[in-house]
């Protein structure tokens, strides 16, 4: 079944309705489904699976597990920051991107989030497609900068956020 943003309008009582009866049907019926969304707390709660797209190209795929667990493509990171956190002690502040969305019809060259990465490390982002690294377990980023210098930033950043 494919879903695209199936709650993304309606109110929060509704969206649960909506969520569990697609959480029977992959149960009880062993349907499969496709599930696009924006809302990650969601994707995490229904998918076995993700594959984070930008301009319609994989940036990070893998068991869901593994896409929630550093290090993230810098889309992904951005968008994990937008999650809310309920925890009054841990303040994370939304990474904001800048620029327009390219269009789709004419998506730049190189990684496709180029112009609006906030970890863009130069020249070889805008010439260059991404290489896939392997994180383990499935779990693939396409991006020019090293695993270890993503785990670097990202644990940083986290770091930063708990102070």
């Amino acid at each position: 079944m494919l879903c695209d943003e199936p709650i993304s309008s309606l109110d929060v009582s509704v969206q649960a309705a909506v969520i569990n009866l697609l959480r029977k049907l992959q149960h009880e019926r062993d349907v499969s489904l496709i599930f696009i969304a924006h809302d990650l707390n969601v994707v995490r709660y229904i998918s076995d699976e993700v594959a984070v797209i930008y301009l319609g190209r994989i940036c990070e795929i893998g068991p869901t597990e593994a896409i929630f667990s550093p290090p993230y493509h810098p889309y992904t990171e951005a968008l994990m920051s937008a999650i809310p956190v309920i925890d009054p002690d841990v303040d994370i502040t939304p990474i904001r991107l800048s620029g327009t969305v390219p269009s789709p019809a004419k998506p730049p060259a190189g990684c496709r989030f180029h112009t609006r990465c906030p970890r863009k490390v130069g020249p070889i982002c805008e010439a260059e497609d991404p290489p896939a690294r392997e994180t383990g377990e499935g779990h693939t980023i396409y991006c020019h900068i090293p695993l270890d210098e993503l785990r670097t930033l990202q644990s940083e950043r986290l770091a930063e956020s708990a102070d």
